[in-house]
């Protein structure tokens, strides 16, 4: 019987690496590319997201999204680190204005998107850190 407990506990361990690794890489493959991006309050629709992968294999991730009027906008320019299969973290710099909402905001973030359920799209764990959560939360999307 300790046999067979300890094959089973080597080939978890010698399969399980393998099967995060290839998680990570159907996550990475899914990710490069063009994707909707935004933030909820600005009305005039979603933006886009770009990533792309370097010579050294880091991902890099461009979002824009504008209002019609170009008064209100998300720019997220950073690096991508792969978490898992449902979460991802960005590392850069974000600025965003929505008048309504929160007004200017310019800063250096590091925030972890992640993927619930059967959601088609990315959603920023760390929203209430852009704003007071008593002025509003921005749900900041990636979609697929």
């Amino acid at each position: 019987m300790k046999f067979i407990t300890g094959f089973f506990s080597l080939t978890l361990f010698l399969l399980g690496p393998f099967s995060v690794q290839a998680q990570e890489r159907a996550l990475k493959t899914a990710l490069i590319g063009g994707h909707t991006f935004g933030v909820q309050f600005i009305w005039d629709g979603y933006g886009e997201a770009i990533i792309t992968e370097d010579e050294h294999g880091v991902l890099h991730l461009s979002g824009t999204q504008y209002s019609k009027d170009k008064e209100e906008y998300v720019l997220l320019e950073g690096t991508i680190t792969i978490i898992d299969a449902l979460h991802f973290r960005v590392k850069g710099n974000l600025k965003l204005f929505t008048e309504g909402c929160c007004g200017l905001l310019d800063r250096e973030i590091t925030g972890t998107f992640r993927k619930t359920g059967n959601r088609k799209y990315w959603r920023l764990k760390e929203r209430d850190e852009l704003c007071d959560s008593y002025t509003c939360t921005y749900y900041m999307d990636i979609f697929e």
